[in-house]
């Protein structure tokens, strides 16, 4: 097992679950939009790790990281977490601080050092166009490059107030379109067998 994974596992063992708990319920009270989303993609991180035979452990914490995610956009404007449409290029700046508004407010609670990195690089690009500190390829925690599958999936195929679900084929086509760039190739592959089996359909 490599250290990467060492660190995760501890994790679970360490951390005060009743703290995250609470934590969630404060924050996501706000915007019971991001309570749903983290929720879903909490289930679809789940079912992925679960998909790629890691340990009960490590499905745990993939869950939990699903979870608390998003987080950090209780620091996000009302109007701009919201907003009915295409955000502009200075409140789309503001929106992609919530990874490490989020990676800052986890460090209050005890024995989540580990998810931090996890949290914080949930938006980094398999590119490296990603944010906030544009990592690359594995440099990206394996969780983080997971949470963008599963975060950018949830996202597509839910309904917002500014655009209806991506139908789930469109959304397929979609992923593969951006394996390799915004996300992991190997990653995706499993991804898609994963919903394959889920949905009980072929893409």
């Amino acid at each position: 097992m490599d250290k990467e994974n060492q660190q995760q596992l501890s994790v679970i063992n360490k951390v005060n679950m009743e703290a995250i708990e609470e934590f969630c319920r404060e924050v996501y009270y706000c915007d019971p939009y991001t309570s749903m989303h983290a929720e879903h993609v909490a289930d679809l991180m789940a079912g992925l790790s679960s998909q790629m035979c890691m340990t009960s452990d490590e499905i745990s914490l993939a869950f939990i990281v699903g979870l608390i995610h998003d987080v950090g956009k209780i620091k996000v404007p009302h109007d701009i977490l919201n907003k009915p449409g295409r955000l502009d290029d200075e409140e789309f700046t503001i929106m992609k601080q919530h990874a490490e508004h989020g990676a800052e407010m986890l460090a209050v609670i005890d024995g989540a050092e580990a998810i931090i990195p996890i949290m914080r690089h949930h938006h980094e690009r398999y590119d490296g166009r990603g944010y906030p500190n544009g990592l690359a390829g594995e440099n990206i925690p394996l969780l983080s490059r997971m949470l963008a599958l599963c975060d950018s999936f949830d996202a597509m195929t839910t309904k917002r107030c500014y655009r209806q679900p991506v139908a789930l084929d469109e959304c397929i086509e979609e992923i593969k379109r951006c394996s390799g760039s915004q996300f992991d190739p190997v990653l995706c592959e499993l991804f898609i067998e994963f919903l394959e089996d889920r949905f009980g359909v072929r893409f």
